[in-house]
Formats: C-alpha cells, structure tokens, sequence
C-alpha cells in the first residue's frame, strides 16, 4: 500500500519579508506518518508537510516540504499523478485565506479623497466595490517588496484558498481518504455535525474531529466518525495516529 500524509502548517506571504502562518506543529501528522510504517504491507509514505513541522522518524517516508496553499496544491498534484495511493490522509492545517493586497489608511483615505472629485458614493457600499478600492489603492510595500516599519494602520484585503481536500477526490477518487475538522470551544453536538459535513462534502471514509480546547501537549481528545456515524474517543496524539491507522488499514484490507 501507497499513504499520502500532509501535516502541519502553510503561511501566506504578506510582503517579502512578512507571513501570516497558523499554529500547527505538525505533530499529529508525523504520528500517523510513523503508525502507518508499523504495517509490513505499507512500502511508501508520501509525507507532505509545512516548512516547520515535525517530521516522521520512519525510513518509509518520502518528504515533501511546502510553504504556502499555492505550494502546497502544486505538491499535492505532483504526487498524485505521479504515482496511485492506497490511503489518504489530510491532518494538514490549511490557510482559509491568502494575502491579496496589502496598503495603509493613509494610502486608501487619499485614494478615495480623488475618487469622490469624480464620482459620489453609492448609497450602499457593496463589499465588492471595497474590495475593487482597495486593490487600487497605493500598495504598502512599494516597489522594494518589504513594507515599512513605519506605516501606521496596514488594511490587508484577503481572499479564500482553494480547498485542497476537494481534489483527492477528483485527481485521485479510488484512494480511502481521511479527513479532519479543527474547531474552538464549540459545542460537542456542533463539532460532530461539522465533521459528518466534512464527511459528506469530500467522500471521506473517516473524519477526526477535534477542538483546540481540548489539545495541551499530548493531551489530545478526537472524535474519529466513519461512514456510519460510528464515532470513537481518544485522548492522546499516539492514540488518534494508532487509530487512523488501524482503521485506514483495516477498511482497505476489507475491501480488497
């Protein structure tokens, strides 16, 4: 058997200089990375991870470090066209947003100021219209590609990555794919809704849910949910990586 495993954290440039990063270690996914080479009848781990995660300690696994969503798509297509993979699994922590234009309040107040000479607002300001100011708007960084320690007030306008879960399935639809959902102090009954939304969004075999407040150190409670709503409780990172696998491994096993 083939394993795909992306783990840890992308960040999205700001300037040359500057990124907006999440705090995923990445631990979890060298976990599961390491658990899966416990099985004899895996012989590759595609391990796809952000600059600085931790990394599996398995000679099985083949690394590949990426920086940002752009990256990261990149990556994900390279290996699955390259090669067929049995399991998937997705543990990565993806930026929701990238950077698409950084400026000042300084800058956007002067814009506007010259705007108004030739033409009054609307009565509603729509939040495309927003959006169209502020890429027209002086960029902050100039043309050096650093911003200034200077500048008071940056605005950055951000817009949505693309979901990379979404193309396991379209560039690689016979793979057993798991996926994972991360949210923070939400009830249990919406975390679970939120994973089985995952589940029947990406044809997942299995979702593991989890809530930041319940991750300190390897106290890490998850929620693992397959297909029949069966959902089984966990309380450290060893546990969940030694389950995902289990359960990965196991359900291939059946359908072949």
């Amino acid at each position: 058997m083939n394993v795909l495993v992306t783990a840890g954290g992308t960040t999205e440039q700001i300037d040359s200089v500057r990124g907006i990063s999440n705090m995923s270690t990445g631990t979890l996914g060298s976990c599961i990375a390491d658990s899966f080479s416990d099985y004899p009848e895996v012989s590759c781990i595609r391990y796809i991870c952000g600059e600085s995660a931790v990394l599996p300690i398995t000679d099985k696994a083949g690394i590949v470090q990426v920086h940002d969503v752009k990256s990261l798509e990149d990556a994900v297509r390279c290996a699955l066209n390259a090669q067929d993979f049995d399991i998937i699994v997705h543990a990565m922590a993806v930026s929701d947003y990238r950077v698409k234009w950084v400026t000042s309040a300084a800058f956007f107040a002067d814009y506007l100021k010259h705007r108004t000479k030739v033409m009054d607002f609307p009565e509603a300001i729509h939040a495309s219209a927003v959006s169209l100011w502020l890429e027209n708007a002086q960029t902050a960084a100039g043309d050096s590609g650093k911003i200034s320690s200077d500048i008071d007030n940056l605005i950055l306008l951000m817009e949505r990555t693309p979901k990379i879960i979404a193309l396991f399935k379209d560039l690689s639809p016979k793979s057993l794919l798991v996926g994972f959902k991360l949210l923070d102090h939400v009830a249990h009954d919406s975390l679970i809704e939120a994973a089985n939304h995952i589940m029947r969004e990406n044809s997942c075999a299995f979702v593991l849910a989890n809530d930041l407040k319940d991750i300190d150190g390897d106290r890490h409670i998850g929620y693992l949910i397959d297909r029949a709503h069966n959902i089984k409780r966990y309380e450290t990172k060893k546990e969940i990586a030694f389950a995902i696998a289990e359960a990965a491994i196991t359900c291939r096993r059946t359908e072949q």
